[in-house]
């Protein structure tokens, strides 16, 4: 049991003494009233006898005194029965108490406790080679429908969804409620039967995100499910429904629409994502976070025009660590800020005393797109590092412009009125790349490298690089190419007509002392794949 169903069984068991000693005190006072009234009774009724009229002075003391034994007794009586009812009522208070403590008020399921009690008790049951399985459930729109048609729609469809789990599960199965949007399911099953929970929960899970007719509306939300399971001797209840939430993370992370079986492995990356969030805060305190630089290379002369800032983590124990493992923790945790600031200011401060013709771009995350006081952040680090707003290239995605397009509009041209200028990054893999190039001034279009790893062997995307090329022509923008890697994909993308490349043909990402050696080795022709090729 809990330690709140614990405290309430210790209070009840409090108050039943109480009452026990209660009735005792009045149930004795009640005899000893009866005694005194059989006792003075008799005594009057002997005296009377013998002394007749000499007795009859002393009879109204005496009749008073057994009128008093008489009403005491009526009143120990009363006292009696009403103290009998008051306990009756409290068992009854209390026995309500309890099932309001452990049922779901609106379903009328289990609640977290009562679902971890009722579990409990399942789990005494259990045969030694049974298995404890234990579905995971949310319900991810729960959340739209209530916004759009109301709470009493949303409550009414949750009625629906646990009548759906009751109903497929049968009554061997602990259903509970234990959250807004969460459900979770007990039931115990023999090891050669797990393949059957899988098939039930496959069930469960169109039964409850099937279309409810709903106050003359259909309403329907989706579900993901995870599944975990433990031999009963080995079983403890909290960690199998951890597993089960592991299982069910993993499915919505992954967009899964079926049941997900909790894996070891999946504890393993949540235990190394935790490392990873630990990692991350210490870094950031400590300055482990810095930029390496991706050369940018004019096509058409061979000029080194700028560099791309990219994120690395510089860490103690592991080394150089690239930014796909870091980054999405980052945003997660909502210290993306902190940590482009960090990489920015340094990417500034170290280019500062470059080729004042050299620019530096840096990304710029979606999550970061909803700081109203993202520009004023931006222009803090340029007077702090004295870096020119000329010479930095913010880059972009579409989607980070989607999410609150007012917002992103003022933060835009709050920056481009401080002389910064913006690229579009990764354009063609957005579904409104034509609307943001309408509406807000890009000053630079950038080609995203999955159109151009395999230029040379698929026509598609030859003809989307030269169709973007040509639209940035006409809209007068220039255009940047990612992922040049080989000399034949430089050769194609100039055959295209694009203007700046950058990818690993002309050098890979380095720490900001090997890309000043980088400038000056370039700009003494020693370093010029671009020439080289050219020639040839």
């Amino acid at each position: 049991m809990t330690s709140d169903g614990t405290r309430v069984s210790l209070l009840g068991a409090s108050r039943r003494k109480l009452n026990a000693r209660r009735d005792a005190i009045v149930l004795g006072v009640l005899i000893t009233a009866v005694l005194l009234l059989v006792w003075n009774g008799s005594r009057f009724f002997h005296n009377l006898q013998l002394e007749g009229p000499r007795f009859a002075p002393d009879i109204r003391i005496a009749s008073t005194a057994l009128t008093l034994n008489v009403a005491l007794i009526l009143f120990g009586w009363r006292r009696y029965i009403d103290l009998q009812h008051e306990a009756q009522m409290h068992e009854e208070g209390e026995r309500r108490a309890a099932v309001l403590a452990t049922t779901d008020g609106v379903t009328g399921l289990k609640n977290r406790r009562g679902f971890a009690d009722a579990t409990e008790v399942l789990v005494a049951g259990m045969e030694a080679e049974d298995q404890l399985v234990v579905l995971s459930i949310q319900l991810p729109r729960l959340r739209v429908v209530n916004d759009q048609h109301g709470y009493d729609t949303g409550d009414q469809l949750l009625k629906c969804i646990a009548a759906g789990l009751t109903e497929k599960l049968g009554d061997d199965a602990v259903v509970g409620r234990l959250g807004g949007d969460e459900f979770a399911v007990a039931m115990t099953m023999g090891l050669d039967e797990l393949d059957d929970a899988e098939q039930l929960a496959e069930a469960t899970l169109k039964a409850i995100t099937r279309p409810f007719q709903i106050d003359g509306r259909t309403v329907q939300v989706g579900a993901f499910v995870g599944i975990a399971s433990s031999p009963g001797a080995d079983t403890r209840i909290p960690d199998l429904l951890r597993r089960a939430d592991i299982a069910l993370n993993h499915a919505r992370n992954g967009r899964v629409g079926r049941p997900v079986w909790f894996d070891a492995g999946m504890e393993r990356a949540l235990v190394l994502q935790g490392e990873i969030e630990q990692g991350i805060r210490h870094g950031i305190e400590h300055g482990q976070f810095l930029p390496f630089f991706e050369p940018q290379v004019d096509l058409s002369t061979g000029k080194i025009v700028g560099f791309e800032a990219l994120a690395r983590w510089n860490h103690p124990l592991s080394g150089i660590i690239a930014p796909d493992v870091f980054i999405p923790v980052a945003e997660d945790i909502g210290l993306i800020g902190r940590l482009s600031e960090q990489i920015m200011s340094e990417a500034l401060s170290k280019a500062a005393a470059w080729d004042p013709e050299i620019k530096i771009s840096i990304n710029i995350s979606p999550a970061q797109f909803t700081d109203s006081w993202l520009a004023q952040r931006i222009v803090r680090l340029l007077t702090e590092t004295g870096f020119p707003a000329e010479r930095l290239v913010l880059e972009i995605t579409e989607s980070s412009l989607f999410a609150d397009v007012d917002l992103a509009r003022s933060i835009v041209s709050s920056l481009k009125n401080q002389g910064v200028r913006l690229a579009l990054d990764d354009f063609g893999t957005g579904f409104s790349s034509l609307a943001s190039l309408r509406t807000l001034p890009f000053d630079l279009i950038k080609i995203d490298r999955s159109f151009v790893t395999n230029l040379n062997e698929n026509k598609e995307s030859a003809a989307i690089v030269r169709a973007v090329t040509t639209l940035a022509d006409g809209l007068a923008v220039p255009v940047c190419v990612e992922g040049i890697e080989s000399e034949s994909v430089y050769r194609a993308v100039v055959g295209l007509g694009c203007g700046v490349g950058q990818g690993w043909y002309f050098g890979k990402p380095m720490p900001a002392d090997e890309a000043a050696d980088f400038i000056a080795s370039w700009n003494a022709g020693s370093s010029q794949p671009v020439r080289n090729a050219a020639a040839g």
